[in-house]
């Protein structure tokens, strides 16, 4: 007889990345309208908001790395990684709907990303491993 997998154990599986996902677009947005308020607001020097622009992704990538590494309970810098480059993919998407990809900062976006989302990795790895 075979046995079925529950949908309970696929959802329970997949909440970390979920969870990651969603709180890494959730610190962008944060950053984004923390930026815009405060560009608004002080006359800030050419190039400030591009500094911001990368502050924000890596914040968001270190958190999504955070989870997905954090919810594996293993190989932080692998799933911290691959949470990184799925936050830098979904700002690029975001961008190239918006219209405003100009393919200039691509490779650095994407190492940013990366390289804060496996420093999230290893941090949520072993945050786990101390409870």
């Amino acid at each position: 007889m075979v046995k079925r997998r529950s949908c309970k154990t696929a959802i329970k599986k997949l909440r970390p990345f979920i969870k990651g996902t969603i709180a890494g677009i959730i610190t962008a947005i944060v950053f984004a309208v923390l930026g815009a308020f405060m560009f608004n607001i002080a006359d800030a020097p050419d190039g400030a908001d591009i500094t911001f622009g990368y502050i924000s992704l890596g914040a968001a990538a270190g958190l999504c790395g955070m989870f997905w590494g954090g919810g594996r309970g293993k190989n932080g810098f692998a799933w911290g990684t691959l949470g990184g480059v799925a936050m830098f993919a979904l700002c690029f998407i975001g961008t190239v709907i918006s219209g405003g990809f100009s393919g200039a900062e691509f490779v650095p976006k994407l190492l940013i990303s990366a390289v804060f989302g496996c420093i999230g990795g290893i941090v949520g790895v072993n945050l786990v491993a101390e409870h």
